[in-house]
């Protein structure tokens, strides 16, 4: 019996485990194997060990503002999560042009960290995420979700019959990386 091949990797898990950081490895091994990738993660912003707010950083190096402590901002923002005001604007000039796949037939891996709620006010986004995980998507993607069941959209991708789904930990954030590899190079043979 052949082992199930899947087109979408996703990782979950509770807020600073270390998803973004076991993100960041498998990128770095899977462009060293010769794998072209685009998209983009987010990154905590901090001053004095004191977050004040997230950025968003594509592969290829731009950075935006995703979000930051409303007290920083100079004026008002329609969005909000917790004491972060989201920069929806700012957010899509770095990760929109981020998911667009090479026009050449070479591996390709699109890399989204985070799709979740402060990434979901941009209408753009979350537009762009439903046709990468639609049916006729031709996507290979490496992304992190929410733990916390949420948006319809989001609860579609954990349960996607091409998704694998790993949940990270502090106990396992050491050692998935092989595996999620493993389960990769079976879909892109790097």
């Amino acid at each position: 019996m052949a082992s199930k091949t899947y087109k979408y990797f996703i990782l979950t898990g509770e807020p600073g485990v270390g998803k973004t950081t076991l993100t960041k490895k498998l990128v770095k091994e899977i462009v060293g194997k010769g794998v072209k990738t685009s998209g983009f993660y987010t990154e905590e912003v901090r001053y004095d060990r004191i977050r004040e707010g997230f950025d968003v950083v594509a592969l290829d190096g731009a950075r935006g503002r995703l979000a930051r402590d409303q007290n920083l901002l100079k004026n008002p923002v329609k969005h909000k999560v917790g004491k972060y005001g989201v920069l929806v604007e700012e957010f899509e000039i770095i990760a929109l042009p981020s998911l667009v796949k090479p026009n050449d037939s070479q591996a390709h891996l699109l890399v989204i960290d985070e799709i979740g709620k402060m990434e979901f006010f941009s209408e753009k986004f979350k537009n762009t995420i439903h046709n990468i995980f639609s049916p006729s998507s031709d996507y290979t993607v490496l992304a992190t979700i929410p733990v916390r069941k949420s948006d319809q959209l989001i609860e579609s991708i954990r349960n996607h019959k091409q998704a694998r789904v790993w949940t990270v930990t502090r106990e396992n954030r050491n050692s998935l990386q092989e595996e999620i590899l493993n389960e990769i190079n079976k879909t892109i043979s790097f």
